[in-house]
């Protein structure tokens, strides 16, 4: 909306400097978009609230800048108008409609409107058209309420307030044809056509021209719900329709419609007869209760009844005080939007000013101590960030698709799924029962830009059908839960960083890392086959997580095949996952020993391990079979290749004997070696595993 300022200044003395008229506009959330300044002087272009209506016009502006200022409020003059019969037969025939006033006025002269009449069309960018329009736009710019003068001369019979009727159709102003409107919409009709969209425009049936001497004026108010839809179904917004979808004063009919009489009275025309009205359904008055005491502890004021409740008679409403309490009577313009106390103490704050309320933090009180998961879930975080891992999130549920690219048959553990019934989206219509897949498919989104080298991890869950909810042969109040939860850590790893490969050997590392971080005795063993995500990994390069002798996690390169459905050609995704129940499993954190003073004594033994024996099991037959002080086996190199066209693998052992009391000779480490390697072929000799 377009205020000027000098117009502005009628009604409410506003501070000389523009700029600080802008600030207490915006102060008053009158938001100022623009100042312009033309030949009516400085004009603020407004920013006006959805909610409020009233906003819409320089009385209700005005009165909103006293509210804060207190300098009084002098309101735009009005004619009287006389409510008795009405000079044409009215129907109301809506609900829609609250009120309707029709008052007729005769042309004895050809005067023109005040010229400050019309310097506020001006400021409002509004071009003169004629004394009768131009009259209704001032009321509306002055008073908020909209207005509309018809050619009393092309009325045919009563005025009908009434909805439209399937298929019919009416010519609004400035349009090139009748437009068909959709049914139910208010409209303002005689007995052959439509007079006006009711709070939307007027019709170019009853319009009038320089040649009318005889007006009909309109004053109403509508329904705001049913005007927006009007005026969004026909694609026209007018000054009309925007201060009625905010919700009109069903009191200000008679004030607009004497407003727009009062000025044309001034250019020559006559009130003849009395003025009609019919009403509807009117709004019921609200009256709120504001305590003292509530009040001036939410504004931090120590300011007394009396004052709070000027203040709020500045913005219109009635107060009376009785035993520290005020009792509000909400005025008919604000009945839409003020409901309840706290709409009260927004009114009070503007008046006293945002700016001028005491500043307080509000108390701040200690947050609970982590948990124990919490702090766990913290070092796992730590670890993987430590080597380069990103968190990710990704979808709890994948489409059937799911069965093709990883390969699960029926028979396989993972094939049963928690479906959703009526699934909006076919690619959501199963609960994930692993993480695998959407790690593939991070994997794929990756590899499709380019990203070659990737590390990322997520802390996710599955769900896994436990049988039918509310079986026959279960009783209603024992019903088993459709689908159990199994939380997890999982992690993927591809692509070389810093000349490292981010493969199956890094993961292991990873797994040593968590286990270092948590004080869990978290190992890599070898790949047990029944375990539900075996057959998606390499065999060669895969082992599972164990604690305590459970398996608590997988870990190794996707196998090939698994890849290729997955239409995935430059890298190899290496997965991990671990449960998170063992994350959070009681662990200590490693204590420092101080190193003995010599050196262990280190023995490496080379054998040929054919495939597809592990070398995990190798390792562990080491250690069953360790002597007194064999502290350690480790895996140091393996070397695949072939002798005489046979494929040899050859693996690298590396056993550590301590010697904390430097009484360990060679001879003796040599001999308890070859005994133990002696032990460990004769376990393993039917597969064929001997020295090399």
């Amino acid at each position: 909306m377009r205020v000027g300022l000098d117009v502005l200044r009628r009604y409410v003395a506003v501070p000389e400097d523009p700029a600080e008229t802008r600030r207490l506009l915006d102060e008053q959330g009158l938001e100022v978009k623009r100042v312009e300044t033309d030949e009516v002087g400085t004009v603020f272009n407004l920013e006006l609230l959805a909610n409020r209506g009233d906003h819409h016009c320089y009385e209700g502006i005005a009165r909103e800048l006293d509210g804060r200022l207190g300098t009084g409020l002098t309101k735009p003059t009005f004619a009287e108008l006389t409510v008795g019969d009405s000079p044409i037969e009215l129907k109301l025939e809506t609900e829609l409609c609250t009120r309707y006033t029709a008052t007729r006025l005769v042309k004895r002269g050809d005067g023109e409107l005040p010229a400050e009449a019309q310097r506020l069309l001006q400021a409002a960018g509004l071009n003169p058209v004629g004394p009768a329009v131009d009259a209704t736009n001032i009321a509306n710019l002055e008073w908020g309420q909209p207005t509309h003068a018809f050619d009393a001369d092309t009325i045919v019979g009563p005025i009908t307030i009434r909805t439209s009727r399937s298929g019919e159709q009416a010519w609004p102003l400035f349009a090139e044809a009748k437009v068909t409107l959709p049914e139910g919409t208010v409209v303002i009709a005689d007995d052959e056509k439509i007079l006006a969209i009711a709070g939307v425009i007027g019709c170019e049936e009853s319009r009038t021209t320089d040649s009318t001497t005889t007006l009909l004026l309109e004053s109403a108010t509508f329904d705001p719900v049913a005007v927006r839809i009007a005026s969004r179904a026909l694609q026209i917004f007018t000054d009309s329709s925007a201060r009625f979808e905010r919700g009109a004063d069903h009191e200000r009919p008679l004030v607009g419609a004497g407003r727009v009489v009062e000025l044309l009275q001034q250019a020559g025309w006559e009130v003849e007869g009395t003025t009609g009205e019919v009403v509807g359904a009117l709004p019921a008055p609200r009256q709120l209760t504001l305590s003292l005491a509530d009040a001036q502890h939410f504004l931090g004021t120590d300011e007394s009844a009396t004052g709070l409740g000027d203040r709020l008679r500045r913005y219109g409403f009635g107060v009376s005080i009785a035993d520290e309490t005020l009792e509000v009577d909400v005025p008919s313009w604000r009945l839409p939007d003020v409901h309840h106390e706290a709409d009260l103490l927004e009114e009070l704050a503007k008046s006293i000013g945002y700016d001028q309320t005491p500043i307080e933090l509000p108390p701040v009180q200690m947050g609970a101590q982590p948990s124990d998961w919490e702090l766990r879930r913290d070092r796992v975080e730590q670890a993987l960030l430590g080597q380069g891992f990103y968190e990710v999130f990704t979808d709890g549920f994948y489409g059937r698709k799911v069965f093709e690219q990883l390969g699960i048959a029926e028979d396989h553990p993972l094939f049963a799924h928690v479906e959703t019934q009526n699934a909006l989206d076919r690619a959501y219509s199963l609960l994930k029962n692993n993480a695998l897949h959407q790690a593939l498919e991070a994997a794929v989104v990756n590899e499709r830009r380019r990203t070659l080298a990737g590390q990322m991890f997520e802390w996710t869950r599955t769900f896994h059908p436990t049988g039918v909810l509310n079986a026959a042969d279960t009783p209603p109040h024992e019903a088993a839960a459709p689908c159990t939860e199994r939380s997890l850590m999982w992690a993927m790893s591809f692509g070389e960083r810093q000349g490292q490969a981010l493969d199956a050997r890094f993961l292991v590392g990873v797994v040593r890392e968590i286990a270092t971080e948590t004080g869990l005795a978290l190992t890599v063993e070898a790949l047990d086959a029944a375990h539900p995500l075996a057959s998606f990994l390499h065999p060669g390069r895969a082992g599972v997580v164990h604690l305590d002798g459970e398996t608590v996690g997988v870990l190794g390169e996707v196998h090939p095949a698994v890849l290729k459905r997955y239409k995935i050609k430059r890298i190899r995704p290496c997965y991990l996952e671990i449960e998170q129940a063992a994350l959070a499993g009681p662990g200590m954190r490693p204590t420092f020993v101080e190193p003995a003073v010599h050196q262990p004594i280190v023995r490496t033994v080379a054998l040929a391990v054919p495939p597809p024996t592990p070398a995990g099991d190798v390792r562990a037959a080491f250690l069953a079979d360790a002597p007194e002080g064999l502290s350690f086996v480790d895996v140091v190199d393996v070397f695949v290749g072939e002798e005489d066209g046979s494929q040899v693998r050859s693996i690298t052992f590396e056993l550590s004997y301590s010697n904390d009391d430097n009484q360990r000779t060679a001879d003796d480490v040599n001999q308890m070696t070859e005994t133990l390697v002696a032990a460990v072929l004769k376990r393993f000799t039917a597969v064929g595993v001997h020295r090399r």
